[in-house]
């Protein structure tokens, strides 16, 4: 059981045991934890003392045989508090985490085992300024890898917007209608009551155009968002209507799918290999169309694109993203939810650590 992410108290259940009582038996008795009582969880962890008082930066993960060439770093929410994770992209393993992110705290975790992150040759990472700065400053040797997951999902956060952005509209456009129809309503209500003639409510009703496909402007834009994640070939055939009736009423929208659609074919794997001047030629181009284009979120887009260009572009040196890392991540989070969260911190790391990152179990 130390070696394998049982959820404790489903496998009690199974036996006919009380959950909490086999969770208690194998915590304080039968487990490595209940020899030091869970002091091993704490024996990486590093001491500070800021403004004359004793801080505490928490490490319940290191293991110096996780850390190799090709690395991955990222920041990863366990209970109330955000850690700072580093995984092996060979291994799939949790090479060190740390209850930290602020520069100066992973600096100090980091700077204790220099010997260790001078092994990494290459290290996947998202667009967190603080990451990049983890990882010039402190592991410079590395080369630093923008996460593709990351860069495309940016991509289509910023192509939805442009679509949110046009419902927001046609909403209030509608809203607007209603207004006026409770001023209307209101006005009458007066006449009415200046008449001594009853008043009888009207029910409020907001006509709007049907496009070529048979859906309002609301209706359209609200069941199109699959579609526009999707390639032109791998639509449906109701999507491809849809799709028609979309881009000939909202033609920004296509814009930005046509733009999107370039982006994601440079950012491809087919790609890999390529020189760096062919590839740069390229996206400068895209750059040129999305300036003509003059769509806001898109600009804003290619605003984070060129700050990071530099890392984005070393995914073509050998295909590597960082999926090794929100594997770990999902990992985590799935071994969070299956054991009804943190409870017990001190043994969840201590479960953690044995699950994912003992190589020798």
């Amino acid at each position: 059981m130390d070696y394998s992410p049982l959820n404790i108290t489903s496998f009690g259940i199974a036996l006919g045991i009380n959950g909490n009582t086999i969770y208690r038996w194998y915590r304080d008795v039968l487990s490595e934890y209940a020899k030091d009582n869970g002091a091993s969880v704490h024996i990486h962890d590093v001491k500070l003392f800021v403004g004359g008082q004793e801080k505490i930066i928490e490490v319940p993960i290191l293991r110096p045989e996780n850390f190799g060439a090709n690395m991955s770093i990222d920041e990863k929410h366990i209970g109330e508090d955000f850690y700072t994770v580093i995984g092996n992209r060979d291994t799939g393993m949790i090479a060190l985490l740390c209850k930290t992110v602020i520069f100066s705290e992973i600096k100090e975790v980091i700077q204790r085992h220099q010997h260790l992150v001078s092994k990494i040759k290459s290290i996947t990472l998202d667009f967190s300024s603080l990451y990049k700065k983890v990882c010039t400053e402190l592991i410079p040797n590395a080369i630093q890898i923008g996460d593709k997951f990351h860069v495309i999902t940016n991509l289509m956060d910023a192509h939805q917007a442009v679509r949110i952005r046009y419902r927001q509209i046609e909403l209030k456009k509608k809203r607007k209608a209603h207004q006026e129809f409770k001023r209307t309503e209101k006005q009458r209500l007066q006449e009415c009551e200046n008449m001594g003639d009853k008043f009888k409510s009207a029910k409020f009703h907001y006509k709007e155009q049907r496009l070529e496909n048979g859906e309002t402007p609301l209706e359209i834009l609200s069941r199109s968002r699959y579609l526009l994640y999707k390639y032109p070939h791998q639509w449906r055939p109701s999507q491809c209507v849809r799709a028609k009736a979309l881009f000939a009423f909202y033609p920004e929208i296509h814009t930005s799918y046509t733009l999107c659609c370039q982006f994601r074919d440079w950012l491809s794997n087919k790609n890999i290999g390529k020189s760096f001047l062919e590839i740069d030629k390229e996206l400068h181009q895209w750059y040129e169309d999305v300036e003509s284009a003059e769509i806001e979120e898109l600009l804003n887009f290619m605003s984070m694109v060129e700050t990071n260009e530099d890392i984005i572009r070393n995914y073509f040196r050998a295909g590597e993203t960082n999926a090794i890392a929100e594997s770990i991540n999902s990992k985590i989070q799935t071994f969070i939810s299956s054991n009804k969260g943190t409870r017990d911190k001190d043994f969840f790391f201590f479960r953690l650590d044995n699950y994912y990152a003992n190589t020798s179990k």
